[in-house]
């Protein structure tokens, strides 16, 4: 036998697995509920019915202990980030960790809604394993038989409660690392969190009909739904307006930092001549036969483009386009544009080749869409329906 029987690496990778340093709590968390579901598909896809009696136990408690792990790492998460003021005692009590998030009343509608959707998987298990013995163990602490008010369990009715409770799961944990990046941005109050603030503002009037009173009958409709008082309702209502994307979810628009409509439809423009309609003979051209002093005319074109571009928008407004551009691009919050911004500004003022800076930007095929998407985001609709026309 090898010297160790578990952790000897073979020669061939194909098969070596992620642990320690290098796996994550992710991984414990959803390894335990991926065991149990397969588990459980095997002895029905399989017919396996003298393996039921010994692998229920197995998928119960990996069960179990999938949920146990999924709500430390989530508290831990929300630890992190502050959304919790505290973690809760180290023990195997998974009702007591879930009461815990239920005390803690966390500020998103959504994640109290996924809540609700586990609490009968954690009612289920906690009632036959408070301490997680029970499924481990044939007798518990007590000396006593594990399980001993129980005689039959179907498999069943165990796989397909199984299959409902991996979404909720993960869904849980897609919510919370969602919330975790959200809350960063500071666009949240004590009880709403960034996207409960979203949906309000889209269940809000625009705001320049806040007086009339269907205003009124939406804020009684969105205090019930969300749970609070009309202290955080104002406290809402006036982020809301502080924020670029909820004031243009309200009819408000917000100009851009530097970059002006009519600046960003040139620029937009000049972009169109960069990437002017392809030629369907164009395609499949072998290199020795292309024309290349259609390609030098085209290269003259584009410097000429180029030197329009530079000529008419600063290096504020230009770093402002390209801002906007990767906002969108990469999927950052609108509440960091003006951080990305002076950045990129810094950015722009130390490279030492401006002009390929923006040569590069204009010869990005995309450029036109992301740009038009993070005007959107940023809260100028009215030049974002432009650029969608051109």
């Amino acid at each position: 036998m090898i010297d160790d029987p578990f952790f000897t690496l073979a020669g061939d990778s194909e098969w070596n697995a992620f642990i320690g340093r290098q796996g994550s709590f992710a991984n414990y968390a959803d390894g335990y509920i991926e065991a149990a579901l397969d588990l459980a598909n095997m002895i029905l896809s399989d017919r396996r019915y003298i393996q039921r009696d010994t692998l229920v136990l197995p998928i119960l408690y990996n069960a179990r202990h999938s949920i146990e792990l999924h709500l430390k790492l989530i508290i831990g998460d929300l630890v992190k980030v502050g959304i919790l003021p505290s973690g809760h005692v180290l023990n195997h009590d998974i009702a007591s960790h879930f009461q815990h998030l239920i005390d803690c009343r966390i500020p998103d509608l959504a994640f109290r809604n996924l809540l609700s959707e586990l609490q009968p998987f954690i009612e289920s298990l906690a009632r036959v394993d408070d301490d997680g013995q029970e499924l481990r163990y044939y007798t518990n602490r007590d000396g006593d038989r594990s399980l001993k008010d129980r005689s039959l369990v179907n498999i069943g009715v165990i796989r397909d409660s199984l299959l409902v409770l991996k979404e909720t799961l993960d869904n849980f944990k897609y919510r919370t690392d969602e919330l975790c990046n959200e809350y960063r941005t500071g666009t949240h109050t004590k009880r709403l969190s960034r996207k409960d603030l979203f949906e309000i503002a889209g269940m809000l009037p625009e705001r320049e009909k806040w007086s009339d009173p269907k205003f009124d009958e939406c804020k009684t409709i969105i205090k019930e739904r969300f749970d609070i008082g009309s202290g955080e309702f104002t406290v809402a209502l006036k982020l809301m307006q502080e924020n670029r994307q909820l004031n243009a979810i309200l009819g408000v628009q917000t100009p851009l930092v530097h970059l002006r409509d009519e600046k960003a439809i040139f620029l937009a423009q000049k972009w169109r001549l960069f990437h002017p309609p392809r030629q369907s003979d164009e395609l499949g051209v072998d290199y020795f036969q292309r024309d290349f002093a259609a390609l030098r005319k085209d290269r003259e074109h584009e410097k000429g483009t180029l030197d329009d571009i530079l000529a008419t928008l600063s290096i504020d407004e230009l770093a402002d386009a390209e801002t906007v551009f990767y906002l969108s691009r990469n999927g950052h919050f609108s509440e960091y544009y003006e951080e990305d911004l002076v950045e990129k500004k810094r950015e722009f003022r130390a490279a030492s080749d401006f002009r390929m800076e923006i040569y590069d930007l204009m010869h990005k095929t995309n450029f036109l869409a992301e740009f038009t998407s993070g005007v959107q985001k940023l809260g100028r609709l009215e030049l974002a329906a432009n650029l969608k026309n051109l």
